[in-house]
């Protein structure tokens, strides 16, 4: 007797409910964007804070689910592209910066994550250890991921909010909170752009690793 696949409802797991409120979340920061940045930054932070809880939430209570690992990368990415569009607006004369920094966000997540569906790995940051050595770093070491990503959302968050406010002035370093958190977690944004554009590389390698071998295989059913 087959089971009903949805008599444990995985939809409404407290990891995925979670990610619901996300989803809410970073809409109600659109909305907000283009003129309050106050709303839209609260409601933005708090959509990311709760990145944190969803997988705290899906380890401790055993509800880990795939459902859950794509809706938490797809509201990451689709975050990110909602600011970033923002920004085009905000800042014209670099609208084509921004396009390029939502294309290659894209399109690296993209493409890595149906690299690892065919190499039949269970998730896109298990990375083999033969592979490369600056993939597996950014994806094993936990410090290292958080590092990243928090920076690139602080840096594309503080040129957000330097259109609005310079944030409280700070003496010692001669200018606003805000501008002096952009400046720092500037070049740690980039990084993680050529961080991408490793990832996109060697997904790339990778999908053609597959294709190769499935190209000899079909060869030997034919011989």
């Amino acid at each position: 007797m087959i089971k009903d696949p949805l008599a444990e409802n995985i939809f409404f797991f407290v990891p995925n409910v979670i990610g619901y409120f996300r989803i809410i979340l970073a809409l109600v920061a659109f909305y907000y964007m283009p003129d309050d940045h106050v709303a839209a930054t609260i409601a933005y932070v708090l959509s990311a804070v709760l990145d944190a809880f969803d997988g705290y939430a899906a380890r401790a209570l055993n509800q880990s689910t795939k459902f859950g690992a794509i809706l938490d990368q797809l509201t990451d990415r689709c975050a990110l592209i909602g600011l970033l569009t923002t920004l085009a607006h905000l800042y014209p004369d670099y609208m084509f910066a921004f396009q390029l920094s939502m294309v290659l966000d894209i399109s690296s997540h993209w493409i890595h994550i149906w690299a690892s569906m065919m190499q039949g790995k269970s998730s896109h940051k298990f990375i083999d250890p033969s592979q490369n050595c600056i993939l597996k770093i950014y994806y094993t070491s936990r410090p290292v991921l958080f590092l990243f990503c928090a920076a690139n959302e602080a840096f594309y968050g503080g040129l957000y909010l330097l259109y609005f406010t310079e944030g409280v002035y700070v003496p010692f370093l001669g200018m606003g909170l805000i501008r002096a958190i952009t400046y720092v977690s500037a070049p740690i944004s980039i990084l993680k752009s050529v961080i991408s554009v490793i990832q996109m590389s060697a997904a790339c390698i990778n999908v053609g690793i597959v294709d190769v071998s499935d190209r000899v295989n079909e060869r030997a059913k034919d011989q």
